[in-house]
């Protein structure tokens, strides 16, 4: 299964799928061919009252290739970071509360580019990767191009007691450690792509 996220709504390409949990805002079609494909992900785009629309094929992947054809691609990694007193750091972009992450650079290795993305993000050090979490998938328009983005995902531990530094240049304006409750509280003004993220620092 895959499910990029357009804002807060979402494609997922999937097998199949369970006709009991389908929602009034929920549009299935099965995967004909490319051009039949691509017309419903422009639908998509513009009827905003669909949330999300699952496309049924026995071959996902080769789908979700295609769908990344129609977009510029970006790879990016970032962090799911956990100090010492086991607080996450949030940040908060463009008025929306965030998670450090940034793009790969040309011939980086993915967990090099996160741990890079922090220190930058954040202005901090002393971190370790614990394991990889999972990859997640959105899609953004910026500087009239159409971008796909597959971000990495990392869990770090924070060793240090360094003051956080917010990179402003890149519209970042709080970086903070917060408890769970205080995350919970924060989820509301959250892209959704970020939720299944957050939730391995909840619920794990």
């Amino acid at each position: 299964m895959y499910k990029i996220y357009f804002e807060n709504r979402y494609i997922e390409i999937i097998e199949n799928i369970d006709k009991k949990n389908i929602t009034d805002k929920q549009k299935i079609i099965s995967y004909k061919n490319r051009k039949s494909f691509y017309k419903a992900v422009k639908d998509f785009k513009k009827d905003k009252k669909i949330v999300c629309l699952s496309v049924l094929s026995p071959k996902p992947k080769k789908v979700f290739k295609q769908l990344k054809k129609m977009f510029t691609f970006i790879p990016a990694a970032g962090g799911l970071v956990i100090n010492q007193e086991g607080k996450l750091l949030l940040i908060k972009r463009n008025g929306k509360w965030d998670l450090p992450k940034g793009k790969i650079e040309k011939g980086e290795k993915k967990r090099t580019a996160a741990i890079r993305e922090v220190e930058e993000e954040c202005g901090i050090s002393s971190l370790s990767i614990v394991n990889k979490i999972k990859k997640t998938y959105h899609t953004y328009e910026a500087y009239g191009k159409k971008v796909f983005k597959t971000t990495h995902w990392y869990l770090m531990q924070y060793h240090g007691n360094e003051a956080l530094k917010p990179q402003t240049k890149e519209g970042i304006t709080e970086a903070v450690w917060k408890n769970k409750e205080e995350v919970k509280d924060c989820m509301n003004n959250m892209y959704s792509s970020l939720l299944d993220i957050v939730a391995f620092y909840l619920y794990a």
